[in-house]
């Protein structure tokens, strides 16, 4: 007998294309507002937080089983402003700027109202319109490589506007290698404003490749399976020679990866990280600034080690062998992240999976050239995939929390959708064994140094650390509005979280990707609103969707 779910989930005439969609709208508006900081030369401002809040709704939209019909043209909205202000700012072409989305507008307009998303994503996600329009005078990508950006744009258009009959898997698969092709682009020439090449570089000559490849082979008449193979290959080899030429040309710039690195040092030659590391030490450790510390609201710089454990035991081994450079390890994580996530999608969705990573400037920035370990994000979408493991994915989800503190956001969220699924009792016991899990990696540091342990590991949630970030507080940081007491944000981002964990309770079913994002949209209102706070957050909207899961989930 046909079974007519899979039919319709590779039919993009359903909700889930608006989903998807606003997810990669999201990703470019991230990117884009990254793009303009990085030509600007400037550091997180007012206009990087408006990006960061228009990307906060489009997640929250996305999260949404039916988000308003409109939403497409709040996201084009919303693009238009962040770029016809870049050029604005800049000093560029605006009115350029304005025809480009003007263009963007009528090519919306023309296309079917089921995949307008993918329309605004596509030129959204097109990051060389803020060299051309915003900053003509700084040639960022060479030629060859801007020719074929525009060609991998110019075939995605015409793929949506196409008014012939063509079968919907088929447009559905043509559109995605185009946008993934156009992410690509966007990876490019964010590596092109973080690290310059003379000529062209090989990850320069390998997406030329891409955007020609890919519509070839999203074209061409093989097996569903080889196509896969050949695109997801190409994709992410390109990704990972944009992230060797940053890794490479770029050292240690941020104090994360410093601490992590040597704690992992201090383990390995038998003390206790948390005992005696201290953060100047370890600036100076590898040759950094000294003002790449984060310091306290008085002022004085932060001394202890303020992350689980798992974050250095995972690549102490690396540094036992030999690594000086643990942003190696990172690159591959995000490698591995993109292969699983996108596992878990239907053929048909993969590409748009691997467009919310290779597209993200934050993944390339925070978690390739900063040393921002993503080892907590990979072990949370393990933990989801193997949500029917009744051991498995707890473990997993402990593991988490044994890596960084921004997976503890999730745990409420988790153990709701656990126990209006499987019962309270299932709830219970899973919640147990994450925390046993977390606890089994943490407790022996915690009896070795207990007062250390808590001031560090608690101080990113409770210390008094300098405001900083993406979110509300960049507002009073600039003097737009008063700049409130820490506890305040703290309250506010608490009240939010509480009224999103409800929402979510009450009306499950009228969602999707909630249980993953959400626990996240919160921190906009911190007092620290950082970048890595939302990484992946495009990707889990994805993955949490269970329309996108390559079989139709039992109830």
């Amino acid at each position: 007998m046909r079974v007519l779910t899979v039919e319709r989930r590779s039919d993009p005439r359903q909700g889930v294309a608006l989903r998807v969609g606003l997810a990669l709208i999201a990703t470019a508006i991230a990117s884009a507002g990254l793009g303009r900081r990085a030509l600007s030369g400037s550091g997180a401002d007012v206009a990087l937080a408006l990006a960061f809040g228009g990307f906060a709704i489009l997640l929250f939209l996305a999260s949404l089983q039916r988000p308003p019909r409109l939403s497409p043209w709040i996201g084009l909205a919303m693009a238009t402003g962040v770029y016809v202000a870049t050029a604005v700012a800049l000093g560029g072409a605006p009115i350029g700027m304005a025809a480009y989305f003007a263009a963007a507008a009528f090519a919306t307009w023309r296309t079917a109202p089921h995949l307008r998303a993918f329309t605004v994503a596509a030129f959204a996600l097109w990051t060389p319109a803020l060299g051309i329009f915003a900053s003509p005078t700084a040639r960022v990508l060479p030629t060859p490589v801007l020719v074929a950006a525009m060609f991998a744009l110019a075939y995605t258009v015409a793929v949506l506007v196409d008014p012939s009959r063509v079968h919907p898997s088929d447009r559905l698969r043509r559109v995605g290698f185009g946008i993934v092709a156009i992410a690509c682009m966007t990876a490019l020439f964010d590596r092109h404003l973080a690290v310059g090449s003379s000529g062209l570089a090989p990850d320069d000559l390998l997406a030329v490749v891409v955007a020609f490849v890919l519509p070839l082979l999203a074209h061409l008449r093989v097996q569903r399976a080889t196509r896969d193979a050949l695109a997801t290959g190409l994709v992410l080899t390109t990704f990972a020679l944009v992230g060797l030429a940053c890794v490479t040309a770029v050292p240690y710039h941020a104090d994360a990866v410093a601490a992590v690195h040597r704690s992992a040092e201090l383990f390995l030659s038998g003390q206790d990280p948390y005992a005696v590391f201290d953060l100047p030490e370890a600036l100076a450790r590898f040759g950094m600034d000294p003002q790449l510390a984060t310091n306290l609201e008085d002022g004085s710089v932060l001394h202890t080690y303020n992350y689980p454990a798992l974050s250095f035991l995972v690549v102490a081994p690396f540094v036992a062998l030999g690594l000086d450079d643990i942003r190696w390890v990172f690159l591959a994580e995000v490698l591995v992240i993109a292969l699983v996530a996108t596992a878990r999608l239907r053929q048909a969705w993969r590409p748009m999976g691997l467009a919310t990573i290779v597209g993200n400037a934050i993944v390339l920035r925070q978690q390739i050239l900063a040393g921002i370990d993503p080892l907590w994000a990979l072990l949370v979408i393990g933990s989801w995939l193997a949500l029917r493991r009744a051991w498995l994915s707890p473990l997993l989800l402990g593991l988490a929390f044994a890596a960084r503190q921004t997976a503890w956001f999730i745990a409420p969220f988790y153990i709701a959708f656990i126990w209006q699924r499987w019962g309270w009792r299932e709830a219970v016991r899973r919640g147990a064994v994450a925390a046993a899990a977390a606890a089994l990696v943490n407790v022996p540091f915690f009896v070795a140094a207990p007062a250390r342990f808590i001031e560090g590991v608690s101080a990113p949630l409770l210390g008094p650390l300098e405001p900083d970030g993406i979110g509300l507080v960049r507002f009073g940081l600039a003097g737009i509005g008063p700049l409130l007491p820490r506890g305040v944000y703290g309250a506010l981002a608490l009240v939010v979280f509480a009224a999103l964990l409800v929402v979510f309770i009450r009306w499950r079913r009228a969602l999707t990707g909630a249980p993953l994002v959400w626990p996240f949209l919160p921190l906009y209102f911190a007092w620290r609103s950082l970048q890595n706070y939302f990484v992946l957050a495009t990707l889990f909207v994805l993955v949490a969707d269970d329309e996108l899961a390559p079989e139709v989930p039992r109830p």
